[in-house]
């Protein structure tokens, strides 16, 4: 299960593109276990199709962290930060996305 604080949405991005966004802990809030909710997201998505994650080496207090998410033929990027409590899933393919928030919307449940 994937607990967020509201409905994850998808809307076009800041920079072009598509992003799908998860608000799942309080601003500044580091306990909020951003790694392991993208590796529920890799591991629910690997049901579809071979899916991986990249990430930096975790450090403490780390913020502002990108990386990319393999689903298939797809690269999507990832971003978290827990200065604002979000994790975003980013593609210039809306389906892509739609296709990833329609296979996690029956295991996301809102706190």
């Amino acid at each position: 299960m994937i607990e967020v604080r509201c409905r994850p949405t998808l809307k076009p991005g800041a920079c072009g593109g598509w992003e799908f966004v998860l608000l799942a802990g309080e601003p500044f809030d580091y306990s909020t276990p951003f790694r392991k909710m993208l590796a529920s997201i890799a591991e629910i998505l690997s049901q579809d199709a071979p899916t991986s994650i990249e990430l930096r080496a975790y450090e403490a207090y780390e913020d502002f962290v990108e990386g990319t998410l393999q689903f298939g033929d797809e690269t999507v990027r990832t971003y978290y930060e827990y200065s604002l409590g979000y994790l975003a899933l980013m593609s210039d393919s809306a389906n892509t996305l739609r296709r990833i928030a329609d296979r996690l919307a029956p295991l996301t449940q809102i706190a």
